[in-house]
């Protein structure tokens, strides 16, 4: 499933306040006092944020892990002042359009204040969902050659590589010394995903297909190439090659049996950061884990009445190994993934103006994730049309497609692409709202001009839509709407044993039962996502489920206040037209929606119902 992070930065900030007209003036009104504020806090920011290196002869590829704890301080202690200054203003007075981007900034300010010094060392670096070896290669695939100053930047960027190699190995170094060491079982990923990235020319994902060169002479085809190849594997693998032994070396003797950021010196507080982080809620660990366990019992009961619908004579627990084993669920080749994908699409395409006001302009497709990922990875990505007029692709993992079940990918597929993130985060980028006309997304949203990214926002629209599916008719029999509530299992599971792991004191092996108890998935998926919930990403995953919850309590109190009146197409509007926004700010949008009064209550006071 689509991966994305929260994510504000400085130029996201100041091009909030272009959108919205504010300028450093003298404050007359609530409105300019914001301007102000938010003017001076993104200058402030923006002075203590080290930059990240420049690009190498214009390419700009992946240098290594940035900042350092003093930084982390730094920035801490100014958003706590700015922060303070904000909680001054007076939100009553404020048009809902800079409410909305009073709430953007407070949230970003409460985030950076929150996030010290202590949690510095605590962040993953080297795991193949969060670390930036990840797109290693991309910056380099989309670099020109056409000049001879273009090829030469190539092969000086190539060059440049072993010291982001080196500077992983520091980093991960420094994390040891502060009691942080990844758990040997993640190292069972991680290595293999750092060796998967030196692979010898000229199928290194570094290395230039002959149609790149095509317009050359192939005299300088011809040495160009070579001058590639020679520094792949002269250079670049032997420096990967090096990380990966330190990984499996010096590293090893440190890692921890255990997983979960709880016995990390601070890893409880992170933990908490995270969730409010991800979630945009002040949920509690044990409140996620029990509204988790809630919605994984309603949604055995559904899957109970699957079970009778389908004439199945055995128990739930048979009904689910079915489900998880018969080989009816299995394909034979990875394109018989990408193959089921696209026909539940073509099912749902002639649905979409029943429930959406507008299509956006971007094409769409599936395509297979990149080799060197498959191996680390439970599902896939979604990537955004990298240039007007080009595809948005959701890339599925198609290794060993015989141990991969296709039950869910149905739903999984509306999540992604109809009626999820690409009709979305496209829809937003063609349409942008104009608090958020210049604003940039984070740099795993792949949507550079669609605002700042809300993990739960985006990912509850997700899992919102694969829902909506069902209403849409678009699960054609019984077999693919028990993968949709498989894949509502499989979000809702990730509530009870992502805060298990990281706060509850679950072992792996405890949360990898619960969820072979309570999901269609594989060994080998469970594998992974205990790993992603763990080490890699925790508290990401959280914010699927809640999200969607969110956005269906809204659209419930809407259904409830209007009635009769009630209009999908104008609630989908509302909700999307507005922008991604934290869901702390959910009830109180939709509350303006229904009474046409200003809002009164102030983001900081929101409470989770």
């Amino acid at each position: 499933m689509t991966l994305r992070t929260v994510s504000f930065s400085t130029l996201a900030l100041s091009a909030l306040m272009t959108g919205l007209g504010f300028t450093e003036a003298a404050p007359q009104s609530e409105g300019d006092k914001l301007s102000a504020l938010t003017a001076r806090y993104t200058i402030d920011r923006a002075a203590i944020m080290s930059p990240r290196p420049a690009a190498v002869g214009g390419i700009a590829f992946d240098r290594g892990p940035s900042g350092s704890p003093e930084q982390a301080k730094a920035l801490a202690d100014q958003a706590a002042a700015a922060l303070a200054k904000l909680r001054t203003i007076k939100t009553a007075d404020l048009t809902h359009e800079q409410w909305v981007f009073y709430g953007i900034a407070e949230a970003q300010a409460r985030l950076d204040a929150e996030n010290t010094a202590d949690f510095f060392w605590l962040t993953s670096v080297i795991t193949p969902y969060s670390s930036g070896l990840r797109t290693l290669t991309a910056p380099f695939a989309a670099a020109p050659l056409k000049t001879p100053a273009n090829r030469d930047a190539y092969i000086k960027a190539l060059n440049a590589l072993p010291a982001t190699m080196k500077a992983y190995e520091a980093r991960l170094a420094q994390q040891v010394a502060h009691g942080v060491a990844l758990p040997t079982e993640e190292l069972r990923l991680v290595i293999p995903f750092v060796r998967s990235l030196s692979v010898a020319p000229p199928k290194s994902g570094l290395s230039v297909a002959p149609a790149r060169l095509a317009a050359l002479p192939a005299a300088e085809q011809g040495a160009f190439t070579q001058r590639v190849n020679d520094a792949i594997a002269k250079t670049v693998n032997p420096a990967i090659d090096a990380l990966a032994a330190y990984l499996d070396g010096p590293y090893r003797t440190h890692a921890v049996k255990s997983v979960g950021l709880s016995q990390y010196p601070h890893g409880p507080a992170y933990y908490t950061y995270l969730i409010h982080q991800h979630t945009g809620l002040t949920l509690t660990p044990q409140q996620i884990h029990d509204r988790g366990l809630a919605e994984v019992a309603r949604i055995n009961g559904e899957l109970e009445k699957l079970r009778v619908e389908a004439g199945f004579k055995g128990t739930m627990a048979e009904f689910k190994q079915y489900l998880r084993t018969d080989k009816r669920f299995y394909p034979t080749t990875s394109q018989e993934i990408g193959d089921k994908m696209m026909a539940a699409i073509r099912l749902i395409e002639p649905k979409m103006s029943q429930y959406f006001s507008m299509m956006p302009k971007a094409p769409y497709g599936v395509r297979r994730l990149a080799p060197e990922l498959e191996p680390s990875m439970t599902y896939g990505i979604y990537n955004m049309p990298e240039a007007p007029g080009a595809s948005g692709y959701y890339n599925y993992n198609g290794l060993n497609p015989e141990t991969r079940s296709i039950t869910m990918v149905t739903a999984i597929v509306f999540h992604e692409l109809l009626p999820g993130h690409h009709y979305q985060l496209n829809r937003l980028r063609e349409n942008p709202p104009r608090v958020r006309a210049a604003s940039t997304g984070g740099p795993s949203s792949g949507c550079g001009d669609c605002g700042p990214m809300y993990t739960a926002y985006t990912e509850g629209w997700g899992e919102y839509s694969s829902d909506l599916a069902w209403e849409m008719g678009a699960y054609p029999d019984v077999w693919s709407k028990a993968g949709r509530l498989g894949m509502d299992l499989f979000t809702s599971q990730r509530l009870v044993v992502d805060t298990g792991m990281n706060a509850l004191g679950w072992s792996r092996e405890k949360a990898m039962q619960f969820m072979k108890d309570n999901t269609f998935e594989g060994d080998t998926q469970i594998d992974t996502e205990t790993l992603r919930y763990a080490v890699d990403m925790p508290g990401q995953a959280l914010a699927y489920k809640l999200g969607a919850l969110a956005i269906k309590d809204a659209r419930a109190r809407v259904m409830k206040a209007q009635g009769t009146k009630f209009d999908i197409k104008k609630f989908h509007d509302y909700l999307l037209d507005a922008g991604e926004m934290p869901l702390a700010m959910f009830e109180q949008h939709f509350t303006c929606l229904l009474s046409g009064e200003q809002h009164t209550i102030r983001l900081s006071e929101f409470e989770e119902k």
